[in-house]
């Protein structure tokens, strides 16, 4: 190495990733002596506004007010035996940001007696910012979740009110009504051929209108035969009331509560859409469970066309699987059928 060795020293710590400083500490005042060009890149000012005689600027002065006392007390009570302390601060940079620094610096005593700090620091902002990034995102995570819980919490509710009220209907008018139906059959049989014979029939008429219009209504809020006997059951027997053929592929296992009612409404709607718009001949249900997947299907061979956004009942059936963490697909070309998938991950098994 050739020049003077200063100039090659300045070089060399020009190359290192870091702001390379030497300060004095006592006696008073405070002073730069030396600092590389990298002052510049962490706090934006260049590094001749630090040193001299008469400097233009104090570093201690760019420090946050809030770290200010702890810089100083970290480098004030650090003892001077030339052992490595640290300290991580913010500063002020000059286009009015803050700047995160952490700073290895140790203490040192001159022959003359005055006390030196020789030191190194880095811009670490980048850091600072990726864990608040962090922290937010887990935060944002942690109230998607319980958004998540809470759909579910409300969905479920839903359910069990449903399953309540079928209860009250079934337990309550709907047995009533029979009582009454059973009563107009003996008193029909006793007016035959007095002149309140046809009122009875009339009334009876109404009576068993009536007790299908509100067993319909209990299976629309929510049917017994899928809280008693399952998916399968109740399935099939929407593919009985069924104005067309509905073939059905259901497994008889018990899937968990709200699975299977989700999956019941959405076959529900699916077959009322196929019987309403879909000038099919033939439908099909099928319910698959593989690979901690559930999977609710209804296919047709009819005119296709159909969205799940263009009515409320696919998009409630859709917001209904999200709330329990599935989702709701329909493939429906023009001229090409219509499949409606409900898909619904299930929980992980526990145990080994």
């Amino acid at each position: 190495m050739t020049g003077d060795r200063s100039v090659e020293l300045e070089s060399f710590l020009g190359t290192v990733p870091g702001m390379i400083y030497r300060s004095r500490l006592e006696p008073p005042p405070y002073t730069i002596e030396f600092v590389t060009d990298e002052m510049s890149s962490i706090a934006g000012y260049p590094a001749s506004d630090f040193t001299g005689s008469a400097p233009k600027r104090s570093w201690p002065e760019l420090v946050h007010p809030d770290d200010r006392e702890r810089m100083r007390s970290t480098v004030r009570s650090a003892p001077a035996d030339g052992e490595i302390h640290e300290v991580e601060y913010r500063v002020q940079r000059a286009d009015g940001s803050d700047a995160w620094v952490l700073s290895r610096f140790r203490k040192l005593v001159a022959d003359d007696g005055s006390l030196w700090v020789h030191g190194a620091a880095l811009d670490v902002t980048a850091r600072h910012d990726a864990e608040d990034l962090r922290i937010r995102l887990e935060a944002e995570h942690a109230r998607a979740e319980a958004v998540e819980e809470s759909r579910a919490r409300i969905v479920e509710a839903g359910d069990e009110a449903r399953r309540r009220l079928e209860r009250d209907l079934h337990d309550g008018a709907q047995q009533s009504l029979l009582v009454a139906l059973l009563t107009l059959r003996r008193a029909k049989r006793e007016a035959e051929g007095t002149d309140a014979a046809p009122l009875v029939g009339q009334a009876m008429g109404h009576l068993e209108q009536g007790l299908a219009e509100l067993r319909e209504l209990a299976r629309g809020i929510h049917p017994s035969q899928l809280s008693e006997q399952g998916l399968a059951e109740a399935v099939e027997r929407l593919a009985e009331r069924a104005p067309l053929p509905v073939e059905v592929e259901v497994p008889e296992e018990r899937l968990p509560q709200s699975l299977e009612t989700a999956f019941y409404f959405t076959v529900a709607e699916a077959l009322t859409n196929v019987a309403k718009y879909a000038n099919a001949t033939q439908a099909c249900v099928t319910v698959a469970v593989a690979d901690g997947l559930a999977t609710a299907e209804v296919s047709d061979d009819g005119c296709g066309g159909a969205s799940a956004t263009a009515g409320s009942g696919l998009r409630g059936l859709a917001d209904r699987l999200e709330a329990i963490g599935g989702s709701l697909e329909v493939e429906s070309p023009e001229g090409g059928g219509t499949v409606v998938r409900a898909c619904v991950p299930l929980d992980p098994p526990v145990g080994p």
